[in-house]
């Protein structure tokens, strides 16, 4: 896992937490699992939007530090199976988390498509169902813990920032409000340039672990991977899933943000590609740390969540 922060690079190493790990395998052709990254194929050419700079080297954002637990398959059910154990994030189970079929397409919390973590409340759809950034609805933070809006995470940016937010669409928020300007002050302080370049150290801290390889912390992926289609998790109307990616409507174009990219690396599972890439040759994508297969029931250990191939503590 990796994120440029500032003009330094660093590696966070699981603070406290579990364990990150390597690939994951392949579903359906368009069934591409945040949480277990699986799918392969090129995503459709609806929108413009791309990466807003160069993507991070070998170090940085996504990363979990080391110690606090192994991560390991969890306890057993009857007959010696893995019995599947709620996971919660801050003291709340939500959908994605709760070991039920929410919406009926026979995969479980980390195994569905569209679940992206421990604090998305929808399997139907990629957005997390959470409350959003209130009256502002222009203002970002990180996308992937219990709830956009003002927060401890720390990460800041705004829609006005993106320079595919133009008429007629404004995408991804569709509102006119929004619209493109690279003079925009973000509310907290900071310009659109200067926080692109480097975000808050509690951002890394927070929300670096729970942002899926191949997108930034405010919800914007590359889907499938290595694609150049970049597409907004959560939308204007909130119906972006596996298959309407191709739909610039239901997942409207986005911008990555380099100060808070988790990059899909060579040795990496990312969003869209469920192995590293043969040319990989160092071994682990997580740096000999605690790998997960989703598809499995119990991939992680109790109080651990399978994101991209790695098991992640639940946020506290």
């Amino acid at each position: 896992m990796t994120l440029a922060l500032g003009a330094a690079r660093f590696t966070l190493g699981l603070v406290a937490f579990g364990l990150c790990a390597a690939a994951l395998a392949s579903a359906c052709s368009r069934d591409i699992m945040l949480g277990a990254d699986s799918a392969s194929g090129r995503g459709g050419s609806a929108g413009t939007g791309g990466s807003a700079g160069a993507r991070a080297g070998n170090a940085g954002f996504g990363g979990v530090a080391t110690g606090g637990g192994s991560g390991e398959s969890g306890a057993s059910g009857a007959g010696g199976e893995p019995a599947c154990v709620p996971v919660s994030c801050h003291n709340k189970v939500y959908a994605c988390g709760n070991c039920l079929d929410d919406d009926g397409d026979g995969k479980i919390d980390a195994a569905d498509p569209e679940c992206t973590g421990p604090c998305d409340d929808r399997e139907d759809s990629f957005d997390v169902g959470l409350p959003g950034s209130g009256a502002d609805k222009c203002t970002e933070d990180c996308f992937f813990d219990n709830g956009n809006g003002s927060g401890n995470d720390g990460c800041r940016f705004s829609h006005r920032c993106d320079p595919v937010s133009v008429a007629p669409d404004y995408p991804p928020t569709g509102s006119s409000s929004c619209a493109y300007d690279e003079t925009t002050k973000i509310p907290g302080g900071g310009s659109c340039a200067e926080l692109s370049a480097a975000q808050a150290s509690s951002c890394a801290d927070v929300c670096g672990p729970l942002t899926p390889n191949g997108c930034d912390c405010f919800g914007c992926c590359e889907l499938p991977a290595n694609s150049g289609h970049f597409v907004a998790l959560g939308g204007a109307v909130n119906t972006c899933s596996s298959a309407t990616l191709d739909d610039p409507v239901a997942c409207p174009p986005c911008t990555q943000v380099p100060s808070c990219t988790n990059a899909c690396d060579d040795c990496e599972s990312c969003v869209g590609r469920p192995e590293p890439l043969p040319s990989c040759t160092s071994g682990s994508a997580c740096n000999g740390l605690k790998s997960c297969d989703s598809r499995v029931i119990a991939p992680c250990a109790q109080g651990f969540y399978c994101i991209t191939g790695c098991c992640v503590p639940e946020p506290r």
